[in-house]
């Protein structure tokens, strides 16, 4: 009853539990979004019929400048054979 759920739905190392209705699996990934349109969170997990987890942003906000730094970011220049037609 309600739904498919995530095959990973525990192991994480911080998420918090919400309620959104009708979050499917393949949904995750999508952003949390307040009725003020501040991104609190990351969908990962549609864990149960009303239990969905999200990553906080600031934990994806530190992820994301970590890995800025690392030797595996991507390279950041363009050249101009990468550049969009206008």
């Amino acid at each position: 009853m309600g739904g498919k759920l995530s095959a990973r739905r525990t192991g994480f190392a911080v998420v918090f539990q919400h309620d959104t209705v009708n979050l499917q699996p393949t949904d995750c990934g999508s952003p949390l979004v307040t009725l003020d349109g501040e991104v609190v969170g990351l969908n990962v997990s549609r864990a149960g019929r009303t239990e969905t987890y999200a990553v906080p942003s600031s934990v994806v906000l530190k992820l994301i400048e970590e890995l800025k730094q690392s030797e595996h970011a991507p390279d950041a220049t363009v050249s101009s054979d990468d550049k969009p037609d206008p």
